[in-house]
Parts: C-alpha cells; sequence; structure tokens
C-alpha cells in the first residue's frame, strides 16, 4: 500500500484533509457526523456522542442546527475545526471568556477553528496548506475514474490477497450532475479493526442492494462513495463502496459484487464519524 505521503504530523497531531487543503490537528479531535458549530443544551448531547472537540466536514451526515446565536452558554461550548462554512469570513470574531472563531481561507477552502486558546487556533491554522495530488494519506485528491458509474476495479479480488494488514479509506462526495466531486477525507486503518472490516467485507454475500427506502432515496442527491485499498499479507485489492444510491449499493472488488451488511458498514461508519452511526442505509438495513 502506498505509504503517507509529504511531512509528518507533529508528535501528538495528525492531518485532517479535506477538498484541496490539509490541516493538522491535535489526536484528541474527533471527526464527526455533522459541524459540531454550536452545541445548545443537552438535547444536542445524546448518550454516546463525545463532548471532545471535533473536526467537522459538509455533505457528512445532517449539520447541526445553529440555534443559540451568537454562542452557546460557557458550558456547551466545544472547540471545533469546521471545513469549508460558506458563511466563514477571514478574521477573528471575539467572544466572551477568551473564545473566538477565526477563519482562515487556504487553498480556497474556508477553515474555521472555534476556541478559548489563541495559541492552539493560530498553531492549527498556520499548518494548513495545500495539497498536491494526494493527501496525506495517499488518497487521490481528484476523484477516481473507478467511482464512475458502470467502472469497476481490478486485481485479484479479496479472496487472494490473505490476511488484511490494513485498509486506506478514501471519501469522495457525488453530488448531482454538473456540480464538481469534492474530495473528503482520507484514513489509514491497521490491526484488529482493519483484520475485521476485511472478515465483514470478504463475508458479505453476493448480489447487490439493499435498494433504498424512496425516501432516503430522495435525500441521497449528494453522498460519500469510498475507495477502500485493502493490504493483505498476499498483495492489494481496490473495494469500491457505495451506500447511498437507490440502485447499486454494495461492495465491489473487481470480483464479485457484494452486498452491503451492519458488519461492513457499521465498522466503516465508527472509523469515518467517530460518533453514532446515522448513515441512512443502515436505518434501512436495520428495518430488514
Amino acid at each position: 500500500m502506498t505509504p503517507p505521503v509529504g511531512t509528518p504530523a507533529a508528535p501528538g497531531w495528525r492531518w485532517e484533509s479535506y477538498g484541496t487543503v490539509k490541516v493538522q490537528v491535535p489526536d484528541s479531535w474527533a471527526d464527526v457526523t455533522y459541524s459540531g458549530t454550536w452545541s445548545c443544551g443537552e438535547q444536542f448531547w445524546p448518550d454516546g456522542i463525545s463532548r471532545a472537540p471535533r473536526v467537522g466536514r459538509p455533505w457528512r451526515g445532517p449539520v447541526q442546527a445553529v440555534g443559540c446565536q451568537p454562542v452557546p452558554a460557557l458550558a456547551e461550548r466545544v472547540p471545533h475545526l469546521w471545513f469549508d462554512d460558506s458563511d466563514a469570513k477571514p478574521g477573528i470574531t471575539r467572544f466572551d471568556h477568551g473564545w473566538a472563531t477565526e477563519v482562515r481561507v487556504v487553498a480556497g477552502v474556508p477553515l474555521a477553528v472555534f476556541s478559548n486558546d489563541a495559541t492552539l487556533r493560530r498553531r492549527i491554522l498556520d499548518s494548513a496548506e495545500r495539497m498536491g495530488s494526494t493527501d496525506p494519506n495517499g488518497c487521490s485528491v481528484a476523484r477516481p475514474a473507478v467511482l464512475g458509474d458502470g467502472q469497476r476495479p481490478t486485481g485479484p479480488g479479496l479472496a487472494a490477497i490473505g490476511a488484511v494488514k490494513s485498509i486506506r479509506v478514501c471519501v469522495y462526495s457525488y453530488q448531482l450532475p454538473g456540480n464538481p466531486s469534492v474530495f473528503q477525507a482520507g484514513l489509514q486503518i491497521s490491526g484488529d479493526t482493519a483484520r475485521q472490516l476485511g472478515d465483514a467485507l470478504r463475508a458479505s454475500p453476493a448480489g447487490v442492494g439493499p435498494v433504498m427506502r424512496s425516501s432516503n432515496c430522495e435525500q441521497a442527491r449528494s453522498r460519500d462513495d469510498l475507495l477502500l485499498t485493502v493490504a493483505g499479507e498476499n498483495g492489494e485489492q481496490v473495494v469500491v463502496v457505495r451506500y447511498a444510491t437507490c440502485r447499486s449499493n454494495g461492495t465491489d472488488d473487481g470480483t464479485t459484487l457484494r452486498r452491503l451488511t451492519t458488519d461492513t458498514l457499521v465498522p466503516l461508519s465508527k472509523v469515518l464519524y467517530a460518533e453514532l452511526p446515522v448513515l441512512p442505509i443502515l436505518h434501512d438495513l436495520a428495518g430488514r
């Protein structure tokens, strides 16, 4: 598998990437399904949702409604980095008790950091830089052709690569025709998590599906497609994962089309979103 590229993150920090930009954040910051821009009371923090500082992206699950502007109560504030907030304007907006939102545009992408630590805000934003053709995890910034309709991966298939050692996950948004695709995120999975996910991918039944319910299909006009590069003891295999289409959900290793199952989607949603799974297709699967 292609190793991570570029300058390593500082100790205790990691690279996060989106679109054309990469930026370092502390390892303790969670990657979440919604912006986490504001939290307005306990109703926005159901059981199982961490109050850790967070990194949010558009198009990755529902975005929290802003209902407590200009800022929530002091006890409800959570530091965050928010990619591509279309309303963000460069500069610093200051609040009480040292809290502020600092916005910088790097490589055309607005980055908004909300925190009560000015040094931390500046360190995060100073680390931001334009990416080349790949992100720090080795994902192509351009949407790979294999994710196109009717395209399939090449290679020997998952059954031929032996015990799984690691998996690279690259996430790309898909929008209506005429709108550009956006590189959303990349990450590396290793150890038991990679092995268990690899086993689940191979164990899924052959076929395509499930078909999303019509209401969810209407919501899937923009979605994420996943490209997995699975490294085994005998080689690598690319796997396409589609989970929010109306007709072609499933995984494809170029040899076998397999149906989505909770055993494959739940681990992926946990490593991608670090919160309770909210993928619409999971609700469909739970009812089957």
